[in-house]
């Protein structure tokens, strides 16, 4: 199983090369990409906070998000990691008391200004979950169903195939202990722009399965200080309805971090 997650990460990792020569072999010289459409939104988040007194930790998130934006094709990627310290109230020795990685790719193909067809792939690891890697990858059709200068939302709904390693992990993709499941994926992906300075996002993914329904809510604030500069909170719920014993369904993140677009 392990070589055909493998041959799927190999044939998405050479995807945005093939969209792109196909793309533009598909252009007439009228048809020509502008300058905005050719680059990357490329989005660097960075949060850092040092907790001392009646008790020390530290917690540091790095955060990216890459949009780009076709004719026909529009990519996604996002990558995300968690990692906190704290002291060991009886030994005073520091412990890792949080380590979340997550990251994920979507390629959409667009057959109108509202339709299109995507295709998403992704990957998360939270040692604290009971869960050593969830993976999964699905694909179905989405629509927006508001396109205003101030609202967007886009909805999107279709099968798909999730791999859970419980324990012992032999690697990032390999496990010998691990449910495999069918899935159904449902996500909602909405954006208000308050004003120029100010951006509300919302974004909610459930995936289905016959043994273990998860889902994702990531909320967030942007306020722009300057072209390349932002602040943002955000609010990160993730729930399991069935996890190992011994941990929580639900986990909670609020971050507040600055945010470099370029």
């Amino acid at each position: 199983m392990h070589k055909q997650w493998l041959a799927l990460a190999c044939g998405v990792a050479v995807m945005p090369a093939l969209v792109h020569a196909q793309e533009v072999a598909g252009k007439s010289t009228d048809q020509t990409e502008s300058a905005e459409e050719r680059a990357w939104d490329i989005e660097l988040e960075a949060a850092y906070l040092l907790k001392s007194g009646n008790s020390n930790s530290e917690s540091i998130v790095g955060k990216a998000n890459a949009t780009h934006e076709g004719l026909d094709w529009r990519q996604t990627a996002k990558a995300e990691a968690v990692n906190t310290t704290g002291e060991d109230d009886d030994t005073g020795d520091d412990e890792r008391t949080a380590e979340r990685y997550y990251a994920s790719y979507q390629l959409d193909r667009k057959f109108d200004d509202n339709n299109y067809l995507f295709n998403v792939l992704t990957y998360q690891k939270d040692t604290f979950s009971g869960y050593q890697y969830q993976a999964s990858y699905a694909f179905g059709l989405g629509r927006r169903f508001i396109d205003t200068t101030a609202h967007t939302l886009d909805l999107e709904a279709g099968p798909g195939y999730r791999v859970e390693c419980i324990e012992p992990e032999n690697s990032y993709f390999s496990c010998d202990d691990k449910q495999e499941s069918a899935i159904a994926r449902f996500a909602g992906k909405y954006q208000w722009v308050i004003n120029p300075n100010a951006t509300f996002k919302q974004n909610l993914i459930s995936e289905v399965g016959e043994e273990n329904t998860t889902l994702r809510s990531e909320t967030s604030l942007t306020s722009k200080i300057n072209d390349h500069f932002a602040m943002r909170l955000s609010y990160l719920v993730t729930r399991d309805s069935e996890v190992p014993a011994g941990t929580h369904k639900t986990d909670q993140e609020t971050t507040v971090s600055v945010v470099y677009t370029y």
